[in-house]
């Protein structure tokens, strides 16, 4: 009996003993779970933003290739798209073609123009610069000379002019002659109204006068002719005793560098425009290839007017040249003499030249323009 009561007892007492090892069993089992889920959330997150950022590097690689793919195609079209264009563009003077003359013209000129687009120094700037003033008094005293030879006075009055209806203001177009160099270009754009700019034909000397006359709402060609004073013409000058062909493949020529345009005025010529034989021919191909003649009135005796009024062509002649003389003032004096023949006749054509004074002075004058329009020259 004892013996019972005591196993009884002894039950009694390992109950809760075993009740107390259940609960810190089930305690362990539940923290190591708790820890195991905190461990495999973990992971998956961590796989999660693996896998997140290996998609974004993917995807963001795939849009970086895509673009870079698109940008390197747009520079390819771009690209081929140039090419196209410079294709169409007339090909530069094959130096075969050209005389002894242009040789001479070369080793006063810079050969490339690319130097001087991107970084003129002072002293190819002084030497383009002498080349321009002695070109730009090259007609003036052509002109000068040929007033003196014939003993005779010009004859402007065999001009025909337009008439305006009453009260039109009276238009003024300025054309800059020999316009061959960067610098030139980058000059006449600065000045605040419009002006013409005559470009010459491309040669070793200055070859890039294609690609300058793009700049320009509106140009025209500066053609080189026969003078009897100037020693230094520009290669293929056109002379006197040319044949019609001769003329004509010149003519032909240029066009093909200068498709787009249509005036044509003179450099030097004194003495072919005043042979009549020699402006005939020259205005029959003109007129023929559809181009329009302007006299810049390098001769007296010019006989530009009497042949296209043969061939029922209007004529533009030069009523003032604006660089006489290299002082400012002087030239400030010929541009009030062309606005006051531009008041008179109802419109006025002067002439300058590419030099550094003349430029500033066009510039700066817009004071002495009260009165007229300034236009181009197919304005007028």
């Amino acid at each position: 009996m004892v013996k019972k009561i005591n196993e009884n007892k002894n039950t009694q007492e390992g109950t809760p003993l075993r009740e107390i090892k259940s609960g810190q069993l089930r305690k362990y089992s539940l923290l190591i779970m708790l820890v195991l889920t905190l461990m495999l959330t973990a992971f998956g997150v961590y796989i999660y933003m693996t896998t997140s950022y290996e998609h974004y590097y993917k995807t963001a690689q795939k849009e970086h290739e895509t673009s870079s793919e698109e940008l390197m195609h747009k520079m390819k079209q771009m690209l081929d798209d140039e090419k196209a264009r410079q294709s169409e563009l007339p090909t530069p003077p094959n130096p075969v073609e050209t005389n002894v003359t242009e040789q001479n013209q070369t080793q006063m000129q810079q050969p490339t123009e690319k130097s001087v687009d991107s970084n003129e120094t002072n002293a190819t700037m002084v030497a383009h610069e002498n080349e321009s003033k002695r070109q730009e008094l090259s007609e003036v005293h052509d002109y000068e000379r040929s007033l003196k030879e014939s003993g005779k006075p010009a004859r402007p009055n065999e001009v025909i002019r337009k008439k305006y209806p009453e009260g039109t203001t009276p238009r003024l177009a300025i054309i800059i002659d020999d316009v061959s160099f960067a610098w030139q270009t980058r000059s006449i754009k600065e000045i605040p109204y419009k002006v013409t700019p005559s470009f010459f034909p491309p040669t070793k000397g200055h070859p890039d006068t294609v690609r300058l006359s793009h700049d320009f709402e509106f140009r025209m060609i500066h053609l080189p002719m026969e003078s009897k004073n100037y020693s230094s013409p520009e290669p293929d000058t056109l002379n006197a005793v040319d044949s019609t062909e001769v003329i004509e493949k010149r003519i032909k020529r240029i066009k093909e560098w200068f498709p787009e345009i249509i005036y044509y005025n003179n450099h030097t010529g004194g003495s072919f425009t005043a042979d009549y034989n020699a402006m005939d021919r020259l205005v029959k191909v003109m007129k023929e290839n559809g181009l329009i003649f302007v006299d810049s009135r390098t001769a007296g005796n010019s006989k530009a007017p009497e042949i296209t009024k043969k061939y029922n062509m209007f004529l533009f002649s030069r009523d003032v040249f604006l660089d006489n003389s290299l002082d400012k003032n002087l030239i400030r004096t010929q541009l009030k003499e062309a606005v006051a023949k531009a008041k008179k006749h109802g419109y006025a054509i002067a002439i300058g030249h590419p030099h550094k004074n003349t430029l500033e002075v066009l510039k700066e004058s817009q004071d002495l323009l009260e009165g007229v329009d300034m236009v181009y020259l197919k304005d007028l």
